[in-house]
């Protein structure tokens, strides 16, 4: 009770009842604000600095438009090595045969459009936009293609939309024409951090990249400067495009391109770029569940 009434001597004194109370919401608004922020980094820290194997990521392979070599180029065929390693760094590999507008990807991680498991038709305008979305909103897209003569024109309509196409074949000196080694990286791409084996990437009759100011190249093959992998940011989301689908595969012992170079590291870095969101999402959505627990509390 004396505490009240110092409290009204208080207030009329030195201020209005309103102008009170507005100082009060202030100083309140500015010191929970501050709060929030703080968590909001650490938050973005956390998840920035932390290995991936401690985080669950998933990841939605199409395979609804045919998948070449007899239906071998899908995670349980050629790519198992790569869905092993991934399923080793916490990340889950699932299959759709039935196409984005079945198996909605909203939910998912990280979406993938390969050449190899889309080798029969083209992704129509639906199911680009249901793609285009995804994006949007925060989601990860991979897309592969592969050299001139297979039928890239079946992931363009998805690859376009983050302005890049595919173009003629590269091909490396005599006498491994196919072979791509190339040092010629970004290094300041998070894609190309850790490498410890040769410090390069290896692909495998690539076709050439054709980028535009939607996306940026990020490797390029040695002695053509010719783009062999770029990246682009739509909305709050990101893209990769590889300019070869059989970098990550392995077959047997006598064709394994996953094991090649510096493959390994690069495919787990791709995924997991693509899977941890930009860090204007991340304190978005770390303000967000705090302000829930709060009120919840």
């Amino acid at each position: 009770m004396v505490f009240c009434q110092q409290k009204r001597r208080q207030i009329y004194f030195s201020k209005t009842p309103a102008q009170f109370l507005n100082h009060k919401i202030a100083t309140s608004f500015k010191m929970q604000g501050s709060k929030l922020v703080q968590i909001g980094v650490i938050l973005i820290l956390f998840v920035l600095l932390t290995p991936s194997a401690l985080f669950s990521y998933t990841v939605l392979w199409d395979t609804s438009h045919g998948i070449a070599n007899s239906g071998q180029y899908q995670p349980s065929g050629y790519y198992q090595a790569l869905s092993e390693h991934l399923g080793d760094n916490g990340f889950t590999t699932v299959t759709t045969s039935q196409g984005f507008l079945v198996d909605d990807p909203v939910g998912y991680d990280v979406i993938v459009v390969c050449l190899t498991s889309a080798f029969d038709s083209s992704y129509t305008t639906a199911e680009v936009e249901r793609i285009v979305d995804f994006v949007d909103d925060g989601g990860g897209l991979l897309i592969m293609g592969d050299r001139q003569s297979a039928p890239n024109a079946n992931i363009e309509p998805v690859s376009s939309r983050f302005g890049i196409t595919f173009g003629p074949d590269v091909v490396s000196s005599y006498p491994n024409y196919f072979d791509v080694y190339t040092s010629e990286l970004d290094r300041s791409h998070s894609v190309f951090s850790d490498f410890a084996t040769t410090d390069e990437i290896f692909m495998y009759a690539a076709s050439e990249l054709f980028v535009t100011e939607l996306a940026s190249p990020i490797a390029w093959q040695e002695g053509t400067g010719k783009t062999i992998a770029a990246v682009a940011q739509y909305g709050q989301g990101r893209v990769v495009a590889l300019s070869d689908c059989s970098l990550w595969s392995l077959s047997d012992s006598s064709w394994d391109y996953f094991h090649k170079a510096d493959n390994p590291q690069f495919a787990l870095n791709t995924f997991t770029y693509l899977a941890v969101p930009e860090p204007a999402t991340l304190l978005l959505l770390g303000l967000g569940a705090t302000l829930l627990i709060r009120k919840r509390s």
